[in-house]
């Protein structure tokens, strides 16, 4: 059985449409995933990429499946545990998101199946009640940020008190690192170097550091084995590039089966993929690791993240 800590955004027309409106700003998000065929020219000023937005918003509503669909997609994936999310991001990005009450919902329809992450903007002087409220009130059981987003590094004090609740509450957080294709800010932000620090502060805090740092992933694996609250989240990747030569990803298939191997998660993001949770599943299984890694890999870790056993 399949845990994926990181399936989608809550599957709803407004939050895919969103979701999708998101890359649109995003300047080369577009233009890096999807296939040859969908690639979106970069929008060179304001009112092409407006319109881009709201053409991009309108796919994304397109592209949701509806509920029965999306379960039935698990079962495929032989998925038995699957986390939808959402994240805030309107103060910097200046676009809306699907809501904590939205994920919450969804998740009280399936609660053997699905868990949920909520968002929470470190800019609103409100975000720490919201890390409370969606925790206490909602029953989220963990947030998912992004600072290259909010144009934050995981250190500053905007982001330290929405950690710092976390902490205290006991729940994940779950963090981009590594590379991000906006082109309109850094891609430094994301370096391992700035998890190392917060791991530090937060010794308490389990961060899920998204996408393993990629391509700074040694560095990654270095401060997942300084630090025993850092877990190392997949997503975004296509398993089966890991073991090919020149990928960057020897060190975390080498030391992830050994000494880090109770520190890795699943998580699909399939749509981002242009794929499916059972097809991302079946490229981990094919990984030249021991079974029982495997296994880790796959469910138990998650399961253990999130107290489930």
């Amino acid at each position: 059985m399949v845990f994926d800590v990181l399936s989608s955004v809550v599957p709803t027309p407004e939050a895919f449409g969103y979701a999708e409106m998101t890359l649109a700003r995003l300047r080369g998000y577009q233009q890096h995933f999807g296939s040859p065929r969908d690639k979106i020219p970069l929008a060179g000023d304001s009112a092409t990429q407006q319109r881009v937005m709201e053409e991009s918003y309108q796919r994304g509503v397109g592209m949701c499946p509806d509920e029965e669909r999306f379960m039935a997609m698990l079962d495929d994936g032989d998925v038995a545990t699957a986390v939808i999310y959402t994240e805030m991001y309107e103060t910097s990005l200046g676009v809306k998101s699907g809501s904590n009450d939205d994920v919450a919902k969804y998740v009280a329809r399936h609660p053997d199946r699905l868990l949920g992450l909520g968002g929470v903007d470190p800019w609103k002087d409100d975000a720490v009640d919201e890390v409370h409220r969606l925790a206490n009130d909602l029953g989220l059981r963990g947030v998912v940020v992004s600072p290259f987003k909010q144009k934050l590094l995981p250190a500053e004090a905007r982001m330290a008190r929405v950690f710092s609740a976390c902490e205290k509450l006991g729940i994940p957080v779950f963090l981009h690192s590594g590379i991000n294709w906006w082109v309109d800010t850094t891609y430094e932000i994301g370096h391992p170097r700035h998890l190392d620090e917060l791991a530090s502060s937060f010794p308490d805090l389990k961060i899920v550091c998204l996408h393993a740092g990629w391509p700074w992933v040694s560095d990654m694996v270095m401060v997942a084995w300084r630090h025993a609250n850092v877990y190392l989240d997949i997503s975004a990747h296509r398993p089966s590039h890991m073991p090919k030569d020149e990928s960057g990803w020897g060190p975390l298939l080498y030391w992830g089966d050994r000494v880090l191997s109770d520190r890795i998660v699943f998580g699909s993001t399939w749509t981002l993929m242009s794929s499916t949770p059972a097809e991302l599943a079946g490229e981990v299984r094919a990984l030249p690791l021991k079974d029982a890694t495997i296994d880790k890999w796959l469910s138990g870790n998650a399961r253990r993240l999130f107290g489930m056993e």
